[in-house]
């Protein structure tokens, strides 16, 4: 701590009164009175701060806990979607392989592959066991097989929140989609598991990618998205993917000449990287009416249209929609 002799000059940070004798403040360097300062000359050794900067130190401090508590909240929800997600896939299972227990889904038998396949049955005995009735050679008694759904799995950033839903009214029960988006993440870390998540799916099914590339060219106005298409390309060559172009920043509207130059390059590097198996969605179509406020990301009217886009592309043909308060789709 700081004192000053008799020869001290200047105002008092409290009185505004001229200190002869007094501390100084380790922050900010003003200077106090003694009884201004609420210490004494004997606690001088120590290091002393005014209230101001006390206060200001509380301050920063609660800012750090609330920006700690808000990073844990958005990994939790991510968690929470995660798990819905995976409810979901559970909820697409046939009857039998599930079981209710106080109130909670728990999935007793679940094979590798979701392609289940059910010889169907009288009510006394299964149809394989049956005698034909016929006077001269047996024949084949046919088998009866549930066709399974479609599975279709939905990887995006903020973009992707509540696309999942629209997308299986838009499907119809033909499909069973999974859901899973990670708020402002790049595409890297959008389709960090995509290997793993469709590991089980087939040349039936869909991987649906919206968002993560506006993430990554905002992060580095350099950005290269062929890398990212071509890792996403060799850990989706046994299915399909229908790829969401980049959107218009109608909030940073100077990005938008990085985002056509990546909407250019995103159609000529499918062709490049060799992925036939791979689908750019156009999403030029969207309007800025079809943003929220701020214009960054789409509000639901914006939404349906995207999703009314992907379920296009997927199923081939124009799909009509209703918009409204609760919007349906005919598949």
């Amino acid at each position: 701590m700081a004192t000053r002799g008799n020869d001290l000059s200047g105002k008092c940070g409290a009185c505004r009164r001229k200190v002869s004798q007094g501390t100084g403040c380790e922050d900010c360097g003003l200077w106090f009175h003694w009884e201004c300062s609420g210490t004494n000359s004997d606690l001088a050794i120590l290091p002393w701060y005014c209230n101001s900067c006390v206060q200001a130190k509380v301050i920063k401090k609660q800012e750090e806990t609330i920006l700690s508590l808000k990073r844990e909240l958005e990994l939790a929800r991510t968690e929470i979607d995660l798990l819905k997600g995976e409810l979901n896939l559970v909820d697409n299972c046939p009857e039998e392989f599930r079981t209710v227990s106080n109130s909670r889904r728990k999935l007793k038998k679940v094979p590798s592959s979701l392609d289940f396949k059910f010889a169907l049955t009288n009510r006394f005995e299964p149809l394989a066991m049956l005698e034909p009735q016929t006077d001269g050679d047996a024949i084949d008694q046919p088998v009866l097989e549930a066709k399974p759904k479609r599975k279709i799995l939905v990887l995006g950033s903020s973009h992707g929140r509540g696309i999942g839903q629209r997308l299986q009214k838009a499907m119809g029960d033909a499909y069973a989609v999974t859901s899973i988006f990670k708020p402002n993440a790049d595409l890297s870390n959008v389709t960090g598991d995509i290997g793993k998540l469709c590991k089980g799916f087939s040349k039936e099914d869909q991987v649906v990618i919206v968002g993560g590339p506006g993430n990554s060219l905002e992060r580095n106005l350099n950005y290269q998205i062929e890398k990212d298409l071509s890792d996403i390309a060799q850990k989706t060559s046994h299915t399909n993917v229908r790829f969401v172009g980049l959107f218009w920043r109608h909030d940073k509207p100077w990005i938008n000449r990085c985002v056509r130059e990546i909407n250019l390059r995103l159609e000529r590097s499918l062709v490049e990287v060799g992925a036939a198996h791979i689908d750019a969605i156009d999403v030029s179509s969207i309007l800025r009416s079809e943003h929220t406020v701020h214009g960054l990301h789409l509000n639901p009217r914006g939404k349906d249209k995207l999703t009314r886009l992907i379920a296009e592309s997927i199923k081939g043909r124009h799909i009509p929609v209703v918009m409204g308060v609760q919007n349906h789709f005919l598949g």
